[in-house]
């Protein structure tokens, strides 16, 4: 049939097939040219989203900022951050809900979990309308232990045997063994307002360990004010429940210096087990998270690149609000550099001196020598607001650190040999700069033995004049400052 067609006709045919081949791919090299592929921050932040033809704005009068989701991006936060630092923690916590407790049981005892790594499992628990025991002093629970299901084993929720022992014999397997009784014959009991935190602490007087338990308290209280109990379809706890709920003292320690931060979200009396009136009956119990299990504390002798916690922030500016310490000061005036003054052990060799001629050899500065001991931690906390250098030996007394206006300085001398990063790694987490050196052998006769938790720490002249006019001119032109370094 090929045969009938003239050639004429056979060759405008192909000159149209390949005019529309070339249209084809003409448009489609135009397409591509003129396609913009997704920022990659929309990768990181899914909340950017890129306007379309239904834009909502354009059918509204105004819109305010809130709404510009450019407005909203949260800095990129790695996993490992965001897992022990960021409210990733707190979700986890949350998303791990389980009742322990048969579904015909008088009453439940509900527990959170959370693997920050494959070595440690941290958990708390709470339990509803248990009842006081005053005979044995212990708060039981109608509740009949229920065996996991096979889903739940997949998953590996854990086992209620898995609640864990820390140090100082503390955490939620001691408080529950010590003053959680259950017990399936308990009929049910009408529902209660009243709530109680069971704590067993590690000490009284050292800031760092008692600061971890505080902490741990109040991030176990905002996992509950955030998770809904699924039989009363509300959250297990809310703020105005802070008004009904009391800490009860299971150890014999001294109240010590912090002990009214217990009451951040306890507004009854604090009492201890041997004390609790012979009246008390119902109550929701609380085993929050033990101190020790506080992801800050975890890994500190090893470095982590995390720069930003919005945990640490959220804790420090509850207790700034708590005491009503203005938390927004500008910067203005001289370099206020803090010494942390040890007085028992890991003194610096000739500190006085060193100071004097610093004072000398750097303008613009101001130092005061402070033994926190010595001051109530309102006090403390004052001096911290208004520092911008603190600097000091290893020891608990850098804690004051995390209460440092962002952009601060710490600056850490550790005894010769010690390889600690805890200090390193919260300085990071608080947004300020971290200097530290090592101090070398100390000379006869300060040597008292060969511990450096008790030993001296000796550092030479010239090295410490230069560490801190390091940290001092880098604050030369914040806030409303503006010197020449030289």
């Amino acid at each position: 049939m090929l045969a009938n067609i003239r050639p004429a006709t056979l060759f405008q045919r192909r000159r149209t097939i390949l005019l529309a081949i070339s249209v084809f791919f003409a448009l489609a090299i135009f397409s591509l040219y003129r396609y913009t592929p997704p920022s990659r921050i929309s990768e990181y932040f899914p909340q950017f989203k890129t306007t379309t033809a239904a834009d909502p704005e354009k059918h509204a009068n105004s819109v305010s900022l809130e709404e510009l989701p450019e407005y909203n991006i949260r800095p990129y936060e790695a996993p490992y951050c965001a897992e022990r630092f960021g409210r990733t923690y707190l979700e986890k916590l949350q998303n791990s809900t389980t009742s322990y407790c048969t579904p015909s049981s008088a009453t439940n005892f509900t527990c959170f979990n959370n693997r920050i790594d494959d070595h440690r499992l941290d958990m708390f628990c709470f339990g509803r309308s248990a009842v006081f025991d005053a005979a044995d002093k212990k708060f039981a629970l109608g509740c009949e232990p229920r065996a996991l299901t096979s889903n739940e084993t997949a998953k590996g929720t854990p086992e209620l045997t898995a609640l864990g022992s820390y140090w100082y014999e503390t955490g939620p397997r001691v408080i529950f063994d010590r003053s959680v009784k259950m017990d399936a014959n308990i009929e049910a009991r009408n529902s209660t307002a009243n709530y109680t935190i069971l704590l067993k602490r590690e000490g009284a007087y050292n800031l760092w360990h008692c600061l971890m338990e505080i902490w741990s308290m109040t991030m176990s209280l905002d996992v509950l004010r955030t998770t809904q109990d699924p039989n009363e379809k509300a959250p297990f706890f809310t703020l105005g429940d802070a008004e009904n709920t009391q800490i009860v003292i299971l150890d014999e320690q001294d109240d010590g210096p912090y002990f009214d931060l217990w009451t951040l979200f306890a507004k009854r009396p604090v009492v201890r087990m041997k004390n609790i009136p012979e009246s008390t009956n119902v109550e929701n119990i609380i085993i929050p998270l033990a101190g020790a299990s506080n992801p800050t504390w975890q890994g500190d002798w090893n470095v982590h690149s995390c720069q930003q916690s919005e945990l640490l922030h959220t804790f420090t500016h509850r207790i700034l609000d708590f005491y009503k310490i203005d938390a927004w000061a500008p910067r203005e005036g001289d370099v206020v550099v803090t010494f942390v003054d040890r007085q028992k052990s890991r003194r610096l060799v000739d500190s006085p001196k060193y100071l004097e001629e610093l004072k000398v050899k750097i303008p613009h500065l101001k130092i005061q020598t402070i033994d926190f001991a010595k001051l109530p931690f309102v006090e403390q906390l004052k001096i911290i607001r208004e520092t911008d250098v603190l600097v000091g030996v290893h020891g608990a007394g850098l804690t004051h650190g995390m209460f440092l206006r962002e952009s601060s300085v710490m600056v850490e001398i550790l005894p010769e040999g010690l390889n600690h990063k805890g200090f390193r790694n919260l300085a990071g987490l608080a947004g300020n700069t971290y200097l530290s050196t090592h101090g070398s052998k100390v000379p006869e006769p300060h040597s008292k033995r060969n511990d450096w938790h008790a030993e001296d720490v000796f550092l030479e002249k010239d090295r410490f004049i230069n560490l801190m006019e390091v940290a001092v001119k880098s604050l030369f032109n914040t806030g409303s400052r503006s010197y020449d370094i030289n």
